[in-house]
Formats: C-alpha cells, sequence, structure tokens
C-alpha cells in the first residue's frame, strides 16, 4: 500500500514534516484524488453558489495542489475570483509570505501574526508598544494577501490553539482590523454573539462591532493618514472620497485617556464619537485641526457630521 509513496517536501516542516495528519491522510498524488476533488468542487459551487472558499489546515497539503485545483475551479467557472483563505497556522511572517509564494498567490491567509500580536496587547497592557502593533504581520507587508481576524474557534478559551484576546482590548483588535485600510476582515461569531458555553462563556461585543461595521461601510474610504507615534496611544484618519466623502478619526490608548492633534479637511467642522465613549462632539479650527480624545482603556470613533 505505501510502495512508492513518500512524504511530500511542500508541507509544513514542523515536527519534521507534517504531511500526515490525526491518523489520516489523502494521497494528493494520486490523479484520481485529484480529479474526485475537482469535480466535487465543481459540483459544490454550482448547487451552493457560493463566492469563495475557506480552506482549513493547509499546512498539511502540498501547496502545488491548492494552486492547481484553484486555477483550475477559476478557469472552469469562467475567470470568477473564488476569494480563497487558507488557514495555516504560523506566527512566523516568513512561513506565511513562502506559502503564498508557493502557491503563486491563489490563496489568502489568516494574518496569524497579526492576531498574536493583539493577544499580547491584550495581556500587557499598558507595557506593550502600540508602535509597534503591525510588527512582523502579513498585512504589514502583503495586504491584499492578509485575511485579518481578532480572535477564532481555535483561540478561544479551552481550544488547543487557545491564545484569547482580553475583553477589553476586543473592541480596539476590532477597530484595528475593520477601520483601516489594508487587509481583509473577518467577524468572529463568539466576539458578535458570545456563548454561554459552560467554563468557556464568551463575552458579546455586538453592539462595538456594529457600530464599527457601519463606520467601515460608510467611512472607512480614501487616503489613510498614521499617527502611530506613542507606546500606549495611537490614531488614524480616514480622508474620504468623491462617493464617500466623510471623514473619519479612530483613536485609542491602553493607558491614560488619550488625545491626538489631527489634521483633517475640514475646517469648522463637528466630528462626533459614534462608540459614544465621548459624549460632547470635537468642532475642529479654521485649518481643520482639532485635539482627538478617547477614555482610557477603549477606543473611539470620530466621524464628521
Amino acid at each position: 500500500l505505501l510502495a512508492g509513496k513518500q512524504f511530500s517536501d511542500q508541507v509544513s516542516d514542523e515536527f519534521g514534516n507534517f504531511d500526515y495528519l490525526m491518523g489520516n491522510d489523502v494521497d494528493f498524488a494520486h490523479p484520481d484524488v485529484v480529479n474526485e476533488l475537482r469535480e466535487w468542487a465543481k459540483w459544490f459551487i454550482d448547487i451552493s453558489g457560493i463566492n469563495g472558499l475557506r480552506l482549513d489546515a493547509v499546512k498539511h497539503i502540498p501547496a502545488a495542489f491548492y494552486r492547481d485545483f484553484l486555477n483550475f475551479l477559476r478557469t472552469h467557472f469562467g475567470g470568477r475570483e473564488l476569494l480563497s483563505i487558507g488557514e495555516y497556522w504560523s506566527k512566523e511572517l516568513e512561513v506565511l509570505r513562502a506559502y503564498i509564494e508557493q502557491t503563486e498567490r491563489t490563496i489568502q491567509l489568516f494574518d496569524v501574526p497579526l492576531h498574536f500580536q493583539l493577544c499580547e496587547a491584550s495581556k500587557q497592557g499598558k507595557s506593550f508598544d502600540l508602535r509597534t502593533i503591525f510588527d512582523g504581520t502579513l498585512v504589514a507587508v502583503d495586504p491584499t494577501m492578509a485575511v485579518t481576524f481578532v480572535d477564532n474557534h481555535d483561540t478561544q478559551p479551552g481550544q488547543s490553539l487557545e491564545s484569547w484576546v482580553d475583553d477589553w482590548f476586543t473592541p480596539m483588535g476590532y477597530a484595528l482590523i475593520l477601520l483601516r485600510q489594508a487587509g481583509y476582515p473577518v467577524v468572529f461569531y463568539g466576539d458578535y454573539y458570545g456563548s454561554d458555553e459552560e467554563n468557556h462563556k464568551l463575552t458579546s461585543h455586538r453592539k462595538m462591532i456594529e457600530v464599527m461595521l457601519d463606520a467601515r461601510r460608510r467611512f472607512n474610504h480614501g487616503d489613510q493618514h498614521d499617527y502611530i507615534d506613542h507606546p500606549t496611544c495611537i490614531a488614524w484618519s480616514r480622508v474620504g472620497n468623491e462617493a464617500h466623502p466623510g471623514q473619519m478619526v479612530v483613536i485609542l490608548s491602553t493607558a491614560d485617556a488619550g488625545f491626538k492633534r489631527i489634521k483633517s479637511l475640514r475646517p469648522n467642522t463637528r466630528f462626533r464619537d459614534l462608540t459614544l465613549h465621548q459624549p460632547d462632539p470635537i468642532t475642529t479650527d479654521d485649518a481643520g485641526e482639532a485635539d482627538f480624545t478617547c477614555p482610557a482603556g477603549k477606543v473611539s470613533v470620530w466621524v464628521s457630521d
């Protein structure tokens, strides 16, 4: 049965070679296996009408298989994008970049290094230097290939990859993935709805996530200007565009109440905080500048009226 077979050299080298997993294996070198998977995918996409694929545990499957598999499907369906997201669980940025090149940029990957940066920031609090929050992350170096997330089903308490972002920081994490220009963000079901699972309860952040999703639709447009210049307080602005002229300033602080002097393109314009963390509006001066603020340990999302 195993005569002439060998472990693939296009899988993760974790534990020496991660080709064989959980007592089961699929022979991706066998043409009948490849053809059957292609036929199944064609059938499933046809019957379900899906627009993309979420591919689990890709580190255990030869990279060339997914490259050829996705190119085949996109050709078969007349050049459809078929957005494909791969879960390659590694903290190492260069490992993810190597896989992207191996698959000839056919698969976008979850930005696992960013998740761990968010997790560290939540654990360290004001000791974490927010100026480094995007260091070593996929979204910083290859944003069109990065799928950003705060937490997921594997990182939640009680799971084998537990690395949960503490609740106080979760809204800041979502601001960092939902309200910036780079990356393709995803929202975790457990963060949105919460969970009453015994011993592993999850807090629902639905209200704040909905505020940010609304801000993303209406204000996350145009050029971005970063003010990532302080270890515990950072900010950025989006200046809007012709189709979406509203402007947005996002500011967060992991220590004391934060403020930034920020120049907008809107002189004498009132801004209000969609999060309601700051109840009073801010009005820019004749030069379009104002001091934008947020409470200690929170995020504020200021938008122009």
